[in-house]
């Protein structure tokens, strides 16, 4: 879809073929309503293709996520795994208990620092992460490869816009490269 929809340029809407209020303020009500929708509809896709990835693999799309980010970069504490995963650092321990009793993943803490906590794939989680579709080779990340650098950008802004006003803080550029879906 170009940045012209059914409801004119994001410049300027366009008048309502009749020209009276009402018609201007129902418009302008469906366009938030047409946007949930559309954003409901990319949920359900990703949580669909992630509930076929569980499926194959035994393991939560969240303990799938949680292993590729660990792949992605070894030794990567447990408060930056919960801060890529969106979630509290003790959701993410108790992911990690769950990981570390089926053997995929080890912890490891510093010996100068006993406080700080690494954690490593085991041999079994590495051959786990290479049979399963990581988020780069996902179908959304595909996706969005093909959609004009443009319609991104807005989609950024937007979404950044709308996480702001319902006081969550936007993933930064950094992250979103790391870690995004």
């Amino acid at each position: 879809m170009t940045s012209e929809s059914k409801y004119g340029s994001e410049k300027a809407p366009r008048k309502a073929a009749s020209g009276d209020l009402a018609s201007g303020a129902r418009m302008k009500q469906d366009i938030p309503d047409e946007a949930f929708s559309k954003l409901l509809q990319l949920v359900r896709t990703v949580q669909t293709g992630m509930q076929s990835i569980d499926g194959s693999f035994g393991l939560s799309g969240s303990q799938l996520w949680a292993l590729w980010q660990i792949s992605a970069e070894p030794g990567l504490r447990v408060t930056a795994l919960a801060k890529a995963l969106h979630i509290q650092p003790s959701t993410a321990s108790n992911l990690l208990d769950k990981l570390e009793t089926r053997g995929l993943v080890r912890r490891e803490r510093l010996d100068s620092d006993s406080r700080v906590v690494r954690l490593f794939l085991t041999d079994q989680g590495v051959d786990l992460v290479g049979k399963i579709p990581g988020p780069m080779r996902g179908r959304l990340r595909q996706t969005l490869q093909r959609v004009p650098v443009a319609t991104l950008q807005g989609l950024v802004v937007g979404l950044s816009t709308v996480l702001e006003l319902m006081g969550e803080t936007p993933a930064s550029a950094d992250q979103e490269v790391s870690g995004g879906s």
